[in-house]
């Protein structure tokens, strides 16, 4: 490194960077200043990778803009960089989280069970309540078939004919169907019960 360099003040390493795309001035800024940056956006940000890639980016920055604009005060300018890259730090890790979190909330399979289990139990109370809508003899029917008699065995336990077992069925998934019709989509949760 030309130890010339070393003389000039920030705004003539400012100007030769600007004027003359000068690359060893340019890395005599960083040397001057990366590490106290660094420190800054460390005690900001309290995470050295962090740090690191905010300094980093604002370097990037001041090379690829060194033809825009004019700086008069070369430290109060890369502090003033240094504090809204930390502020654009702490945007991005808050929207990050922020969806992140979104997104856990709306995929926790804990969640989803707990979400199915309270269908469930909705669904099941409402068919329980729709059971009462049934006659007593239909109700009895509709029970028997759901625990897997066959219409010839219930109308045999019964006493009473096959076609009024299959009349007492109809009606009983009729009535349960209008009763749990806004339920319907979920219908599918209590298929065993049926």
């Amino acid at each position: 490194m030309n130890s010339t360099y070393r003389r000039y003040s920030d705004e003539t390493i400012l100007t030769l960077i600007a004027e003359s795309d000068d690359e060893v001035a340019f890395t005599e800024l960083y040397r001057r200043y990366f590490r106290v940056l660094f420190n800054y956006a460390f005690s900001k940000v309290d995470d050295r990778f962090a740090a690191q890639e905010i300094v980093q980016e604002l370097f990037v920055s001041l090379w690829q803009q060194r033809h825009k604009h004019a700086i008069q005060a070369c430290r109060t300018y890369l502090f003033s960089c240094i504090k809204n890259l930390i502020i654009s730090h702490y945007r991005k890790e808050f929207t990050r989280t922020h969806h992140y979190n979104q997104w856990e909330i709306q995929h926790n399979p804990y969640m989803e069970l707990a979400d199915q289990l309270i269908l469930t139990a909705d669904l099941q109370d409402r068919y329980e309540k729709g059971l009462h809508l049934l006659s007593p003899k239909c109700k009895e029917v509709f029970l028997l078939s759901r625990r897997g008699l066959s219409n010839r065995e219930i109308a045999d336990q019964l006493v009473i004919s096959e076609k009024t077992v299959e009349q007492h069925i109809t009606k009983a998934l009729r009535i349960l169907k209008d009763y749990l019709k806004e339920h319907f989509v979920y219908i599918f949760l209590l298929v065993p019960l049926f």
